[in-house]
C-alpha cells in the first residue's frame, strides 16, 4: 500500500513538472527599449510599463537605467500602458506571437495653456484618416535607414496600399482608422507581417534581418528566426497614447 502511495505520488510529481515545462515554453517575452521625445533621444528610466498578455495574466515593470524593460507572458495580442511623470501616457496593443524586441518613445506633456494653440484641423478626433509615418532599419534599432523597402499596408476599410520606402527608409501611408496590416519585404531580408491598431496619425518604426542561408538552411522556407521589433507612436500625444 505504502509503495502505491509513493507511485501515485511520483506520478503526480512528473505530471506537475511536464505541465510546468508546457506552460514555461509556451510563453513569449518582449525586451522594450523606452525613448525619451523620439528615437534619436536618450533612453528613459524608471518608466512603468503594465502589460497584460493574451491570457489576460497582468505585469508591472519599471525600466531600468538602460531604459530598458523585458515582459513576458502568453502569446497573442497584448496590451501596453507606458506612463512617466511629466510625460504624456502611451497605450498600445500588439500581436506579440514570438520572443522579440520592441521600442516606444514618450514626450514630454505639454503646458495646459499650450493646448489652446491647437486649430480644428489639428485635432485627430476631426480626421477622417490617419497616416503612419514608418521608418524601417536593417538589423536593429541602432541599424542604417534602410530604403527600398516594398510596404504593403490594408487599412480598417480594406483598401490596400504599396509604398517604398524613401532613401531615409521613411514611408508613409494614409487610410481610415482601425486595425491595420502591413507586409514588409526587400530582397536578401526575413519579410515581416503584422496587424497594428491605428487610431490617430502617429509613427511606426520596425527593422528587417538579413537572411542568413547555411547547408540547412534555405531562405525561400525559412521561417524568422526572430520575430523583428515594431514600435508605433502616435503623433499627438496629448492623446495618444500608445502597437
Amino acid at each position: 500500500m505504502q509503495k502505491e502511495s509513493c507511485l501515485a505520488i511520483l506520478i503526480l510529481l512528473i505530471g506537475s513538472s511536464m505541465m510546468l515545462t508546457a506552460s514555461a515554453q509556451d510563453q513569449v517575452s518582449q525586451t522594450v527599449y523606452v525613448y525619451e521625445g523620439d528615437f534619436n533621444g536618450t533612453m528613459l528610466s524608471d518608466v512603468q510599463v503594465t502589460a497584460q498578455d493574451a491570457a489576460g495574466n497582468s505585469f508591472e515593470r519599471i525600466t531600468d537605467s538602460n531604459g530598458v524593460v523585458v515582459v513576458s507572458g502568453q502569446p497573442g495580442t497584448w496590451q501596453f500602458t507606458f506612463t512617466k511623470d511629466g510625460y504624456n501616457p502611451l497605450k498600445l496593443n500588439y500581436d506579440v506571437t514570438e520572443t522579440g524586441e520592441g521600442a516606444v518613445y514618450l514626450q514630454r506633456a505639454a503646458p495646459i495653456q499650450g493646448q489652446a494653440s491647437l486649430t480644428q484641423d489639428q485635432v485627430p478626433q476631426t480626421q477622417d484618416q490617419v497616416s503612419q509615418t514608418v521608418y524601417v532599419y536593417e538589423g536593429d534599432f541602432n541599424g542604417t535607414m534602410l530604403s527600398d523597402v516594398q510596404v504593403t499596408a490594408w487599412d480598417a476599410a480594406g483598401n490596400s496600399f504599396e509604398e517604398i520606402t524613401d532613401s531615409n527608409g521613411v514611408v508613409v501611408i494614409s487610410g481610415q482608422p482601425g486595425t491595420w496590416q502591413f507586409a514588409f519585404m526587400k530582397d536578401g531580408y526575413n519579410p515581416l507581417e503584422l496587424n497594428y491598431d491605428v487610431t490617430e496619425t502617429g509613427e511606426g518604426a520596425v527593422y528587417l534581418q538579413r537572411v542568413t542561408q547555411t547547408q540547412d538552411q534555405v531562405p525561400q522556407t525559412q521561417s524568422q528566426n526572430e520575430d523583428p521589433a515594431t514600435i508605433w507612436q502616435p503623433e499627438n500625444s496629448a492623446q495618444k497614447v500608445v502597437k
